[in-house]
């Protein structure tokens, strides 16, 4: 018994001695803590290689990816007359990219890289190319915790377009309403001036050249920016731009203005071979589109033939649209010279109207004005004036032959007046119930992506310039 009670006194004895050690068991439990701390610190050591790994090879891919398309289309634009200058191109494509990947990859500390096959394709006139590299980062803590590598992938993708010969069709709307201010100030400004009305309807008329004999437009012509001026200036900066020597010499530029029917200002032709354009962007306001703005009697007009040329009174997307289709020289895939791309850029206001400022020779419109400017044609009459949307079916026969319609559009600023009644105060009320819808029409009417919008003469220019740029797309990361 007393042996007993001697071994109980002495564990009794240690297990006190253990609870007055508490250094000892602080240092027992530091330990066990410092491996899974060790192992955290480690892993954030191995993430940190892999992701700086993994940057530099995305760079890397981004660059072969890009040297591909670029490369391709160097080779086959200077070998164009080449029976195999596409594949060859291609071929040389891929090369390149596998040399940019190298070159800008480099060593990468703890990593086997593996390269993919680059893949450079053609597609019409677009060059598409696909870069896919797969690599493998050792871990120097991971293998503690069983993960001794990190494996990492990605494909890039990059597209470019073969420079392409492209024609552009400007058709400008210069009908009554772009003789509007360009900016709601000019308008408040002319309405002030113009008495433009019989006496009866004095309503401070905002239109500059709105109808024949009427005064607006010596009150606005050179004083006041019309929307027509704002156009012009647009159109000038436009064709000087793709007729920079930084631009390829593989674009035309026609002009084509329109009221009742399309005219033409300027034949498509190379873009330095356009006539009068750099005469006319240095001089003041007015210019030429505004100087074509509706007077009542036809302009650019066969000779001596009223039946001929814009017309007057009105603003016929069906008939001008028509026109365009048989005006298109040739409806290519832009893949030479022979086979130019046509792409429509319509400037307007959207507002369609089905009235005439003519008489009828032996059942065709002509537009000799009143009095009659034209020998041997009749004095024109006027059939009222009937505001309305674009009909955009009239739009579906280019687009069906393979055109490419591009839309700019120019809404009306309000027309504030003094409702004293008569046909102005209808007109002006009527445009003015139209105006807020007179854009979904028209998006139908352009191709899908193809609609800008502008109101003031800075956003007009502005807006071709991007419709020019999404015409000429460049080389590009598409994933």
């Amino acid at each position: 018994m007393s042996r007993l009670l001697t071994r109980a006194r002495r564990l009794a004895a240690r297990g006190a001695a253990l609870r007055h050690a508490r250094g000892g068991s602080i240092n027992i439990l530091f330990g066990l803590a410092v491996i899974p701390l060790i192992g955290i610190v480690g892993l954030s050591v191995d993430y940190g290689v892999a992701t700086t790994a993994k940057a530099k090879l995305n760079n890397a891919a981004d660059a072969a990816a890009l040297a591909a398309v670029v490369t391709a289309k160097a080779y086959i634009g200077a070998n164009s007359g080449q029976a195999n200058a596409t594949q060859n191109g291609l071929a040389a494509g891929a090369n390149q990219a596998i040399n940019a990947f190298t070159v800008n990859a480099g060593k990468v500390a703890y990593t086997t890289v593996t390269l993919g096959t680059p893949a450079v394709t053609r597609a019409g006139q677009t060059l598409n190319s696909s870069v896919t590299y797969t690599a493998t980062v050792q871990n120097n803590f991971g293998k503690i915790f069983r993960s001794p590598t990190t494996t990492l992938t990605n494909t890039v993708t990059a597209s470019t377009d073969l420079p392409s010969y492209l024609d552009f069709y400007l058709m400008v709307d210069v009908s009554g309403s772009m003789g509007l201010p360009a900016t709601a100030a000019g308008m408040t400004q002319l309405a002030a001036i113009n008495t433009d009305m019989w006496s009866d309807y004095q309503q401070g008329c905002q239109f500059a050249c709105h109808f024949p004999g009427y005064n607006g437009w010596t009150q606005a012509a050179g004083k006041i920016q019309l929307r027509s001026d704002a156009v012009n200036t647009a159109v000038c900066a436009l064709i000087q731009r793709a007729s920079s020597p930084a631009v390829p010499n593989q674009y035309r530029v026609g002009l084509y203005p329109f009221i009742n029917q399309l005219g033409t200002l300027s034949a498509l032709s190379g873009t330095m071979a356009v006539p009068n354009l750099a005469a006319q962007c240095i001089l003041p306001w007015p210019l030429a589109f505004t100087t074509l703005l509706d007077t009542g009697v036809t302009q650019l007009n066969a000779l001596l033939d009223p039946t001929t040329g814009i017309g007057s009174g009105g603003t016929h997307f069906e008939v001008a649209m028509a026109q365009m289709q048989t005006t298109v020289q040739n409806y290519g895939d832009g893949s030479s010279s022979s086979k130019p791309k046509p792409f429509i850029f319509l400037i307007t206001d959207g507002m369609q109207n089905s009235q005439h400022f003519s008489t009828s020779v032996a059942g065709k419109y002509a537009y000799p004005g009143n009095p009659s400017k034209f020998l041997g044609y009749g004095s024109a009459w006027w059939d009222g004036s009937q505001p309305a949307q674009i009909d955009p079916s009239t739009c579906t026969a280019l687009k069906n032959a393979g055109a490419t319609i591009s839309i700019l559009y120019i809404p009306y600023n309000p027309i504030t007046f003094v409702n004293n009644s008569g046909g102005i105060a209808w007109e002006n009320n009527r445009v003015n119930a139209l105006s807020p819808t007179l854009s979904t029409p028209l998006k139908a009417c352009a191709s899908t992506g193809y609609f800008y919008t502008a109101n003031t003469p800075a956003d007009i220019t502005a807006s071709l310039s991007a419709m020019f740029d999404q015409a000429l797309r460049v080389a590009r990361i598409t994933q």
